[in-house]
């Protein structure tokens, strides 16, 4: 059993500023605010009012089986935040979050802001999110044309970036993070890969590419899987950083770990568990040997985690992090989907310590690897 830490968190000499490196746009907008945008949109047939509404987005641990379960609202996030409007008031509302409540330690029930005390503030964000999962058309099964402009609606969530980090002076950094999907086609994949190579020449607020989405659906096992998504990166370019979830379920076994680590070669890593799985169950150490090997950095969300049942419970999770940390492997720690978890990073971080799943050197090491391999630039803030 895992016993619980005698650790004093408030005498922990916690930085000013944070970077969290891993959050969805379709999990970062609090429930009662996408509530505003689906009645304003005239979105119809999720809940037969607000009570239903929110109860049916909120992610809860009596729902969720699996990564699957857990991707389920995701679709009709995405239907709310579709169109360049809706995208635009999404990030802006996302990125105030982050800085509000981001360090907070109590939040309220819709994932609004709950107490005045913070820990810390959130002061570089890697926002993510599928540009054509906006345009209306959320399954994409077999074609990707959507009701919004695709174009449109990238250019409205760069604009929605400098807009804040105007308002904000210096006080927030933020970067969007591209994700091409697992459940969607080759070509609809190659469309958004064609769209990223010309918008990061015409703006500096595309940062970064991902790969996020049922593993059940394309664990990139196949061969051919493998070829396709790696032609959907290399289209991309090689300008922006590269993370890619692999390895959250059993769907994606140590071999498919490694062939695409090596294949789609990322800098970060998200939600790595078939590579500690497999040294924990057959002594297989290669997906761990890779990691280190070629210092990736791995992401690591607690609550979601738990949630999809990647970890059973906080006790397993502090076994995860002491393998990482034997294999020499760097780690970052953040919220994932903060609104519909209804948490911040400074909770998900006292859950860690509370339960001793975590040590104090071990959380401040985790925020200062997010720092130094954040795809976003360095500037100066003050």
């Amino acid at each position: 059993m895992q016993k619980k830490s005698n650790t004093d968190w408030r005498s922990m000499k916690w930085p000013a500023s944070v970077t969290e490196l891993h959050t969805h746009l379709g999990g970062s907008v609090p429930l009662y605010r996408l509530w505003e945008i689906a009645v304003e949109k005239g979105i119809r047939g999720i809940g037969s009012g607000y009570e239903e509404f929110i109860d049916i987005l909120k992610i809860q641990d009596d729902r969720v089986r699996d990564l699957d379960t857990y991707l389920e609202v995701y679709d009709k996030i995405e239907l709310i935040q579709s169109g360049p409007a809706a995208v635009r008031e999404s990030i802006l509302i996302a990125i105030h979050r982050a800085y509000r409540t981001g360090g907070m330690l109590h939040l309220g029930p819709s994932g609004e802001g709950g107490s005045p005390e913070s820990l810390f503030r959130i002061g570089r964000l890697e926002l993510r999110f599928n540009p054509l999962k906006r345009t209306g058309a959320v399954f994409l099964k077999g074609s990707h044309a959507g009701l919004y402009d695709a174009d449109r609606v990238i250019k409205s969530a760069c604009s929605a970036v400098e807009e804040v980090e105007l308002a904000f002076r210096g006080k927030i950094q933020v970067g969007l993070i591209f994700i091409f999907g697992r459940d969607m086609t080759f070509e609809a994949n190659m469309v958004l890969a064609r769209k990223v190579a010309e918008w990061q020449e015409m703006t500096d607020k595309i940062i970064g590419l991902d790969l996020a989405g049922h593993e059940s659906k394309n664990p990139l096992s196949e061969p051919q899987q493998l070829k396709e998504m790696a032609e959907v990166f290399r289209t991309a370019g090689t300008k922006l950083g590269r993370t890619i979830h692999v390895g959250e379920t059993p769907h994606v076994n140590v071999d498919t770990f490694i062939k695409t680590v090596e294949t789609l070669n990322p800098q970060r890593v998200a939600h790595p568990i078939s590579a500690v799985r497999a040294w924990w169950e057959s002594r297989d150490d290669r997906g761990l040997k890779l990691l280190a090997e070629r210092d990736l950095v791995c992401e690591l969300c607690v609550k979601s985690n738990l949630l999809t049942r990647a970890v059973k419970d906080i006790a397993e999770y502090g076994r995860v992090i002491s393998t990482l940390d034997e294999f020499g492997i760097s780690y970052t720690f953040s919220t994932d989907a903060p609104s519909l978890q209804v948490t911040s990073l400074a909770q998900e971080l006292l859950l860690l310590l509370e339960s001793g799943a975590a040590s104090p050197e071990q959380i401040l090491r985790a925020l200062k690897t997010a720092d130094e391999n954040s795809f976003l630039p360095r500037i100066n803030q003050s």
